[in-house]
């Protein structure tokens, strides 16, 4: 709301105003205004009582009865009344016996400070406590209308920044819908906010017994703290997977080895070799040397030949030439060509003329003349016959029969079975939910909450698998095979040819090839052709069949299935979720919630409940 939500009604006594003709004060005057008409009163206790304690200690105060509250605090409205020496009813006029600053009704703050009378709402005070907070006349601060706080970190009414004295802060509103209230804790996870409190006191640099008054005053009248906030739970825990089993199944026997297998039969004798053939022709003779070339000679005869003779005249001309000199001129208006100096040559030049004829002359010739060419030499003679091919040779004797195959090794045993996997692991409960606690920030909203649901088992580990089954035995080796036959005897040469005839004579040498040159000689006759090759032997004897290998062994026999692996653990179940919790009410908190606000915190304060509806911490 604003500062004119707030009014001044402290009232003054024995108003000068209000004595006629500026008359003497009465005692009983005096009495009934600032003391207790039925009591008597002393010129002593119509002193000013300055000391901040003397509200709350009445055994050193003046008196003339029983023990009492000072009749005349200190004020600065009191300021005139002397504290102590002589004193007149006439002294005590334009006193306060309280000091009033009050709220009017239907009105609201938010977060006020007693201290300096302003808060958010009312940043600048219409009212003030006249410099009369920390001294002892006794003060109020009336709350009427409402004062709220939507925030748990600042109380609705507080006083922490200023020292007082004989304070009362004073709670009657009106409507029963007002008062003082605070801010409800949030909901949080795990742990609820804290409540905000009502009212929180603070009175510096004062003894404990220098207490503020907090009074709630009437039915409808109300100071409430805000719930402590709920919490939404906790996600359980997932479950652990169990082991796999690592130990596999016992492995399987071996089977027995095969049996050895038998011999081969010994092979058959070769058959005879084949006659060889007859030999081949003798080779013809060389033929003769050619003859020699003839001697050389030389001839003499006349030719004739044709030649170019050149001849040279000189003659003198006059030659005549005229020479322009020209040159490109430029005007401001136009570009031209301008020609202004001209000059004639003549000059002598001398030309050369030069005349060619053809004439004829003889030559003289002499040339070679080679001898005539060598005769060529006498064809070879002819070769002589082949000679008679050779006799066949004997055929190879049998081979040995092979030896038989060895026996077949045993079967391997089968391999163990593997272990079986692990099991998986169970799933976490989810968590409960909660809610925010009652506060002026939480008026209407519900106060819930819900159970976490519980975990999922785990699932149990599976079997191990069978062993495999063993395996075959292994094949037999096969037999070696028989030795080959050994190979026939070679066959006898054949004869020898005959030798070959004499070769023919050398044709003469060619005639010479001018007058001057010799015949050439005749060739030398070919030499005798040679006698004919001895014919082949003859082929070889064929080997002797090899003999038969032997049988192969038999098989092993299969090895043993192996055993199978042992099972795998089973996994741990998850944790259940953990429930929420739900927030307090006005001032109250639920287990495992956030803490409620106190309808009055702090220190040095006394709460006088007087009817009130205070909730609930004090």
């Amino acid at each position: 709301m604003a500062a004119p939500d707030w009014s001044n009604t402290t009232q003054k006594l024995l108003k000068t105003a209000d004595i006629p003709n500026n008359s003497e004060i009465s005692f009983g005057a005096i009495r009934a205004a600032i003391g207790d008409p039925t009591k008597s009163i002393s010129a002593s206790e119509m002193h000013r009582v300055t000391d901040l304690d003397a509200p709350y200690d009445f055994s050193n105060n003046p008196t003339s009865s029983q023990p009492h509250l000072p009749y005349l605090l200190d004020a600065t409205e009191n300021a005139h009344i002397p504290t102590s020496g002589a004193i007149s009813p006439n002294d005590i006029k334009d006193v306060i016996k309280e000091y009033n600053i009050e709220q009017d009704p239907n009105t609201g703050e938010t977060q006020f400070d007693v201290g300096t009378l302003t808060g958010p709402t009312t940043p600048t005070a219409s009212v003030n406590w006249n410099s009369n907070l920390n001294k002892n006349i006794t003060k109020y601060l009336k709350i009427r209308g409402r004062i709220v706080s939507p925030s748990v970190a600042t109380p609705a009414v507080s006083i922490a920044s200023s020292a007082s004295s004989n304070l009362n802060i004073y709670v009657n509103n009106s409507p029963s819908g007002d008062g003082v209230m605070g801010a409800g804790g949030a909901k949080g996870v795990s742990s609820g906010q804290p409540g905000g409190h009502a009212i929180s006191v603070s009175n510096p640099s004062a003894p404990t017994t220098r207490v503020v008054y907090v009074e709630c005053e009437g039915t409808e009248s109300k100071i409430w703290a805000g719930g402590g906030g709920g919490y939404d739970g906790v996600d359980g825990v997932d479950g652990v997977d169990g082991s796999g089993n690592t130990s596999p199944g016992s492995p399987g026997s071996p089977g027995s080895p095969g049996q050895d297998g038998s011999p081969g039969s010994p092979g058959s004798n070769g058959s005879p070799g084949s006659p060889g053939s007859g030999g081949g022709n003798g080779s013809p003779g060389q033929p003769g040397t050619p003859g020699s070339s003839g001697s050389s000679g030389q001839r003499r005869y006349i030719s004739y030949a044709w030649r170019r003779v050149a001849s040279q005249s000189f003659t003198q001309n006059t030659v005549t030439s005229r020479h322009e000199r020209c040159e490109r001129a430029r005007l401001w208006w136009s570009r031209f060509r301008r020609c202004n100096q001209r000059s004639t040559t003549s000059s002598q030049q001398t030309v050369e003329t030069t005349t060619r004829a053809n004439q004829q002359y003889s030559i003289n010739n002499r040339t070679y003349c080679s001898g005539g060419s060598a005769g060529s030499g006498g064809s070879g003679g002819g070769g002589g016959s082949g000679g008679g091919g050779g006799s066949g040779g004997s055929g190879g004797s049998k081979g040995y029969g092979g030896s038989g195959g060895s026996a077949g090794g045993g079967g391997g045993g089968g391999q163990g079975g593997q272990g079986g996997s692990h099991g998986y692991k169970g799933f976490k409960g989810y968590a409960g939910s909660g809610s925010a606690a009652r506060g002026w920030n939480n008026k209407t909203g519900a106060l819930t909450s819900s159970g976490g649901t519980p975990g999922t088992s785990g699932t149990p580990g599976t079997g191990g698998t069978p062993g495999t089954p063993g395996g075959g035995g292994g094949s037999g080796t096969p037999g070696t095979p028989g030795t080959p036959g050994t190979p026939g005897t070679s066959g006898t040469p054949g004869g020898g040819g005959t030798p070959g005839g004499s070769g023919g004579s050398g044709t003469p040498g060619g005639s010479a090839g001018c007058n001057g040159g010799t015949p050439g000689t005749p060739g030398t006759p070919g030499t005798p052709g040679s006698g004919g090759g001895s014919g082949t032997p003859g082929s070889d004897g064929t080997p002797g069949t090899p003999g038969t290998p032997g049988t192969d062994g038999t098989p092993g026999t299969p090895g043993d299935d192996g055993g199978p692996g042992g099972s795998g653990t089973p996994g741990t179940p998850g944790t259940p979720g953990q429930p929420g919790v739900a927030g307090g009410d006005w001032g109250k908190s639920n287990p495992g919630g956030g803490a409620a606000g106190r309808a009055v915190a702090g220190s040095k304060y006394t709460v006088i409940p007087n009817g009130g509806d205070i909730r609930v911490i004090y």
